[in-house]
């Protein structure tokens, strides 16, 4: 009696055992499942990585439509492979690419775009991946050589930029005139409309490889700035997707055969080091 009760006790065991084990397989497949569909879910279309980029600002995005080309563009395409997505990049203002990507217009914005505090009020950044500077471009022989030349004089900038930013912050300037694009605040230099510009350091860089006259860059200001894609904080997996892509990319060296391909350097320590954004 006392041997089949054991046995008894023993096949129930067993049973609540199995059921238990049932369920745990069920909710790993259920939480793979879900983390794979919250990321179709972010998407403003399944399957598509809409991308909002101000175009064109080469070497990082310039060209025509749909055949654009450049840093950001070769960068954004890789990682959608890696996504098994389709990259679709749309030209838009810069005035409002983040307001834009905050309110779930595009999916990311990939747009040379340095990570700041007062970006991140509105949207996340992903992992850095250009480490830059800004340039101070002037009019070809100009006796102006520093920011502190530029006491009274009239700035160019392009608008919402950084650029922009520190000559009004950074400056006595006497105005600071916006531009909607990159190839503008240089042209204001060439035309005489402004006395200097200050703008990304590889634009102006990418302007003098290409033989442009009128102009040349009196220095590079340094000021620690990461490029990083943007996105709505309520795209927390796409994020993080495009990080692990990104992070793929750094280490199986594609990174690398970009940046030589745009700029004939290796990604820098910065970069490849992984730092973070803070979110």
């Amino acid at each position: 009696m006392k041997k089949s009760r054991l046995v008894l006790l023993m096949t129930a065991l067993a049973v609540m055992s199995a059921l238990v084990l049932a369920a745990c397989g069920s909710d790993d497949s259920s939480s793979s499942s879900s983390s794979s569909s919250d990321l179709s879910s972010e998407l403003v279309t399944p399957g598509t990585l809409l991308v909002g980029s101000d175009i064109p600002y080469p070497p990082f995005e310039f060209g025509d439509a749909p055949d654009y080309k450049g840093f950001d563009i070769d960068l954004v395409n890789a990682i959608a492979g890696e996504l098994d997505l389709t990259p679709d990049i749309q030209d838009t203002s810069f005035d409002t690419v983040f307001t834009d990507v905050a309110q779930g217009k595009f999916d990311m914005v990939a747009s040379a775009s340095t990570i700041t505090p007062e970006r991140q009020k509105v949207v996340n950044f992903s992992d850095p991946y250009y480490d830059s500077a800004q340039a101070l471009v002037v009019p070809t022989g100009s006796d102006i050589t520093s920011v502190d030349d530029l006491a009274g004089k009239n700035v160019g900038a392009q608008n919402g930029t950084t650029g922009q930013a520190y000559a009004k912050k950074e400056t006595d300037a006497a105005r600071v005139q916006g531009y909607p694009n990159g190839p503008a605040a240089i042209a204001a230099v060439k035309n005489g409309q402004v006395d200097a510009t200050i703008i990304d350091q590889p634009v102006a860089q990418d302007a003098v490889k290409k033989g442009q006259t009128g102009f040349e860059v009196a220095t590079v200001i340094p000021t620690g700035e990461l490029y990083g894609f943007a996105f709505s904080k309520n795209s927390p997996a796409l994020l993080e997707g495009v990080n692990e892509a990104l992070g793929t990319l750094k280490e199986n060296g594609e990174l690398n055969k970009i940046y030589q391909e745009w700029f004939q350097i290796d990604a820098p320590e910065t970069v490849l080091n992984g730092i973070t954004a803070a979110q």
